[in-house]
């Protein structure tokens, strides 16, 4: 049977629905192959009962010699069908380490994203076939059960949303639709090159599969859809199992997580890092979590790293975090009281507001300094001078912050300590103008 127009309204009229309100606009990723140019198709098709915008979107990677003839012909497309398109140039050349596939991908997906409002969806022309190559793909890189679940047909991107609405839909079907309505399209000679792990299992070894076992695809469609399910019922568990885990600053109280079993741990973990904006650990980097950081001794501050992500012990928290840029302690930077000032080596910014009666008086030339060792503060309204490694611990600021806190001087004198406290005989009280300092680590 093959596509039709009505299957992709129907698709939208569901995804409308699902997201509780009509979108202003869709966006097709139009990369001018067989797949995408059926959508596009498609969608001009049902215009008239669409109510909403309809644009697309070309992105030139500039990976193939023959990048700037591709975009020609989506132009020319587009202006058949009159539907507007915008084209963007990424540089989707992979870094050192990194995989041309996932390169290229990262870099289409930020380009699609810029162009997302609020309340707008993008469409992509992934299909059945697709959906069977990810899970198998997942699978060969030992992947869990978020992994298994392949491609969603709906999730978040940028402002926006992004809808799969041809995820279901067989790939002879397509080609139907395709021969059909008389399309021509662009292939790409880079999806005959082997050397790339999807093309190979396109191209050799799920056509075989598929000699033996013609429901492949439609079995692992179910199957993909089954460990959805499974996730999201583990992500149900760790919202619950973390309710009373996660404090206010988002660290990880270690007493209450060393109460649950150990899958449930890394479930938890997995779910609260993800939450924490970091890429998800590798099954190796998880159990080397739980048995350097969870268990450690209480008195110990261990750090787990991968690309992107540090996760810290201090006392019986976790916390985690981007990893922390070096910043060179010896630095010192003028300042005008008043202003907001962006600290160096990515540690955040130290706002002041004019207060009266209150605050650090600065009546002399401000500078801030960071901590070199041995400096000490009367904190006011106390007697006696402590060192900032005592005041530190008292405060519970991890160690890791102290060094990039900044420091307050007046004069070559330490007047506060921003967060923590004000120095004598830096208070301001009574009529004197003062400033209120706060500092945002980021």
């Amino acid at each position: 049977m093959s596509f039709s127009s009505q299957q992709l309204h129907d698709a939208l009229r569901t995804c409308s629905l699902r997201l509780s309100t009509q979108p202003s606009c869709y966006w097709v990723a139009y990369s001018g192959g067989m797949d995408s140019h059926i959508l596009l198709h498609a969608i001009a098709q049902c215009r008239n009962k669409i109510d909403a915008e309809i644009k697309a979107i070309y992105v030139e990677h500039g990976l193939q010699a023959v990048s700037h003839d591709w975009a020609s012909h989506c132009e020319e497309v587009c202006q058949q069908l009159k539907i507007p398109l915008s084209v963007i140039h990424v540089d989707a050349k992979a870094k050192k380490g990194e995989s041309p596939e996932a390169a290229a991908r990262t870099a289409r997906y930020e380009a699609l994203a810029t162009v997302m409002s609020s309340n707008d969806v993008m469409l992509t022309a992934q299909h059945e076939r697709d959906q069977t190559e990810t899970l198998f793909l997942q699978l060969m890189r030992g992947a869990g059960t978020r992994g298994l679940s392949a491609m969603p047909e709906l999730t978040t991107l940028g402002k926006g949303q992004l809808y799969r609405p041809l995820l279901n839909v067989g790939y002879l079907s397509l080609q139907d639709y395709a021969q059909q309505h008389g399309l021509q399209w662009i292939d790409d000679p880079s999806n005959q090159e082997s050397r790339f792990d999807r093309n190979l299992l396109r191209n050799d070894v799920l056509p075989l599969l598929r000699e033996r076992w013609s429901s492949l695809d439609t079995t692992v469609r179910r199957v993909a859809s089954q460990q959805a399910e499974a996730q999201q019922l583990l992500s149900e568990l760790a919202a619950q199992d973390s309710a009373t885990l996660i404090d206010a600053v988002g660290a990880l109280a270690i007493p209450e997580l060393l109460l649950l079993s150990a899958a449930r741990q890394r479930n938890v973990l997995r779910f609260w890092l993800e939450n924490s904006g970091m890429r998800p650990p590798s099954a190796k980097k998880l159990a080397q979590l739980q048995h350097d950081a969870i268990n450690a001794a209480e008195d110990r501050n261990p750090c787990v790293s991968w690309q992107g992500c540090e996760v810290r012990r201090y006392r019986d928290r976790l916390y985690a975090m981007p990893p922390l840029q070096e910043l060179d302690t010896n630095i010192s930077l003028d300042w005008q009281p008043g202003q907001t000032l962006v600290l160096p080596a990515a540690s955040g910014i130290l706002l002041s507001r004019a207060v009266k009666g209150q605050g650090v008086f600065l009546d002399g030339q401000a500078t801030l300094k960071y901590r070199r060792g041995g400096e000490r503060c009367q904190p006011a309204g106390k007697t006696g001078h402590t060192s900032l490694k005592k005041l530190f611990q008292e405060a519970g600021i991890p160690p890791w912050q102290r060094n990039r806190t900044p420091l307050v001087y007046v004069d070559d004198e330490l007047a506060a300590i921003p967060g923590l406290c004000v120095c004598e005989p830096f208070a301001a009280s009574g009529e004197m103008s003062g400033f209120e300092l706060d500092w945002q680590p980021n």
